[in-house]
């Protein structure tokens, strides 16, 4: 979608897009692909802007997507609030899916309802790719702790197996610039979501100036994986999304 989102929510207002590589054709997609993987490149996380819908316009570059498939590359991508038909398109054509999972009404800020989000996802489980990697996050607007822990149960009651973890980033220029969750709210959640999950994961998405504090909290509840640590320890690292699941990592291990 280059750097425009139709959604254009309070979220981020498409801020973040700048940080992506611009594909706006599949045939700009497909030439992406080609020479990143001619550099050694094995993985890609398709995402973007969303749709008026909050889904992801990917049905023209399915085609690309598939044949990069095909010739080795492992496909991550962010949908948005796909339908039944979406999900299977996906499972022909992408390995993994990663998939906001958010209750309450923070979810109405992204253009779905709570009710949709979970129809979403349970397409997905139902119907999508093998691998299904719901992410949570900490702190939305207009959320609670109750709302994260529900998305959380949600996401095992449909039968995950690994559950990623984000913090909301408030993003200067959106109606919710100033609104930065706390530790302790932070802390209660991870610590909760640590008890519920086998494989628990903290993602890229939180916010800079409060990263070490987060990271530390992190470690300390026992996280599996953390997405470019701020703090030191004798982790194992790999050129990895967060959702890649183990039995794939061993392609992305750093020497």
């Amino acid at each position: 979608t280059g750097y425009s989102c139709q959604l254009n929510c309070e979220m981020c207002r498409g801020r973040y897009l700048r940080g992506m590589i611009p594909v706006p054709s599949p045939f700009l997609l497909r030439k992406m692909m080609e020479g990143e993987m001619k550099k050694g490149v094995i993985g890609f996380l398709i995402s973007g802007g969303f749709n008026e819908r909050g889904v992801l316009p990917f049905r023209p570059f399915l085609n690309e997507i598939s044949e990069a498939r095909k010739r080795g590359a492992i496909i991550s991508i962010h949908p948005g609030l796909v339908n039944e038909e979406e999900s299977s398109l996906l499972r022909e054509s992408v390995d993994i899916v990663d998939f906001e999972l958010i209750s309450g009404k923070a979810a109405y800020i992204k253009g779905g309802n709570p009710n949709l989000y979970e129809k979403s996802f349970k397409a997905l489980m139902e119907r999508g790719p093998r691998i299904i990697i719901p992410h949570v996050i900490i702190g939305m607007p207009f959320s609670s702790f109750e709302d994260f822990k529900h998305s959380v149960d949600l996401s095992y009651e449909y039968g995950a197996e690994e559950l990623v973890v984000l913090v909301f980033i408030p993003t200067p220029g959106t109606a919710f610039h100033n609104l930065t969750p706390s530790l302790e709210l932070i802390k209660k959640c991870i610590s909760y979501a640590r008890r519920r999950s086998d494989i628990l994961s903290l993602g890229c998405m939180r916010p800079n100036n409060m990263k070490k504090d987060i990271d530390r909290i992190a470690f300390e509840e026992g996280v599996d994986r953390i997405v470019l640590p701020s703090i030191n320890s004798d982790f194992q690292l790999f050129d990895a999304c967060c959702s890649v699941p183990e039995n794939m990592l061993y392609l992305f291990k750093k020497d």
